[in-house]
């Protein structure tokens, strides 16, 4: 009887490429970079994340502290390489990205496609979740604006209330006989 083991794949990259790698990919999907989330992505401590980002900052000028535990680039990830898909008259689709060219045929397309799913609907769902930011911010101000105008309408009511109060009218002989008049 044989048994097979199989031993964990070890990262070959440093602490420090590992850390990097986390930072570039939250840059790129658009998510604030904190240390309490490279903790969480990279696994390591709060010493380790601290020391290598300290010297992101300090020493490579590659990063900038925005507020305590929260991170930017100094330079943004950069503009991405032109990307361009042609359908051939041959059946094969030409993917051009920068200077490389690929040329591919249906199978391989829909590999591609299926792989590139994902990240569809990745750019999909930060996209809805900021529309949605906005819209719930929108709602937010408006229901504000709204309560002000409600609170000084609603004190003017009941400013001029007092004032009618204040002039209450003493019964005058007419009125009681228009009153006993009704009645009967």
């Amino acid at each position: 009887m044989t048994t097979s083991t199989t031993t964990p794949q070890h990262d070959e990259r440093t602490t420090r490429e590992i850390i990097w790698d986390h930072i570039l990919e939250m840059a790129h999907l658009g998510q604030n970079i904190t240390r309490q989330r490279l903790m969480d992505l990279t696994g390591k401590s709060y010493h380790i994340i601290d020391d290598h980002v300290s010297r992101m900052i300090d020493v490579e000028g590659i990063l900038r502290r925005t507020t305590d535990g929260v991170y930017e680039l100094v330079r943004g990830p950069g503009a991405p390489r032109p990307v361009s898909i042609t359908d051939l008259e041959d059946g094969m689709t030409l993917i051009e990205i920068g200077d490389q060219e690929l040329r591919v045929w249906p199978r391989e397309l829909r590999n591609i496609a299926i792989r590139l799913q994902g990240n569809a609907m990745q750019h999909s769902n930060l996209q809805l979740q900021h529309d949605v930011g906005l819209l719930a911010q929108e709602i937010q101000l408006q229901q504000a604006a709204t309560r002000r105008e409600m609170a000084a309408r609603i004190k003017e009511l009941e400013g001029k209330l007092k004032a009618l109060e204040g002039r209450r009218v003493e019964p005058s002989p007419q009125m009681d006989l228009l009153a006993g008049a009704m009645i009967q």
